[in-house]
C-alpha cells in the first residue's frame, strides 16, 4: 500500500497536467520545454554514469553518433529516391508509363468495357487511348450523373 498511493498520486497529477495544462500551451512553448527537459535528462545521465563513460573504450564513444549516421543515411536515401522519381532520364517511375503495349491494350479494353457497362459513351472529342482521357471521360457532368445513379450514390 505504501508504493501504491504515491504512484497513484503521481499518475493523477500527470494526467491533470497532460489533459488540462499542455493543450493550452502553444507549440513553441512545448518545443522549448521539451528541449530543456531533454538537455536536463542528458546532463543528469552524464553526471550519474560518468564513471562508466570514463572507463569505456573509444569505439563505444562512437555509438553516440549512430542516430545521426542513420538519420543522414535516411535523408540521403530519400533525396536519392526523389531524384529517381523526378529525373528526366531513363524510364519513368510512374507505373502507367512503364506498361508494355499488350498491357496497355488490356487496360484500355477493361476500361472501355467498364465504361460501356456503366452506360458511358466515348465522346468524339476524346481521341487517343482511354488511359489518356480517363479523367475527361469520368468528369463530364452527364457521366457523373450516370455513375452516381448506377452506383447508388
Amino acid at each position: 500500500m505504501e508504493f501504491f498511493l504515491p504512484g497513484l498520486a503521481a499518475l493523477l497529477i500527470a494526467a491533470l497536467l497532460i489533459f488540462l495544462v499542455l493543450p493550452r500551451l502553444g507549440a513553441p512553448v512545448l518545443a522549448i520545454l521539451s528541449l530543456v527537459l531533454l538537455a536536463y535528462g542528458v546532463w543528469s545521465h552524464m553526471t550519474l554514469f560518468s564513471a562508466e563513460y570514463r572507463y569505456s573504450t573509444w569505439q563505444q564513444r562512437l555509438s553516440g553518433y549512430a542516430s545521426f549516421i542513420v538519420l543522414g543515411a535516411l535523408i540521403v536515401g530519400a533525396l536519392g529516391y526523389l531524384m529517381y522519381i523526378f529525373s528526366t532520364q531513363g524510364s519513368s517511375a510512374l507505373p502507367a508509363s512503364n506498361l508494355t503495349p499488350t498491357q496497355t491494350a488490356a487496360v484500355n479494353n477493361t476500361v472501355n468495357s467498364m465504361a460501356s457497362s456503366l452506360g458511358m459513351s466515348n465522346n468524339k472529342k476524346n481521341s487517343g487511348s482511354v488511359l489518356e482521357n480517363l479523367g475527361g471521360i469520368l468528369n463530364t457532368p452527364s457521366n457523373k450523373k450516370n455513375i452516381s445513379s448506377k452506383l447508388g450514390l
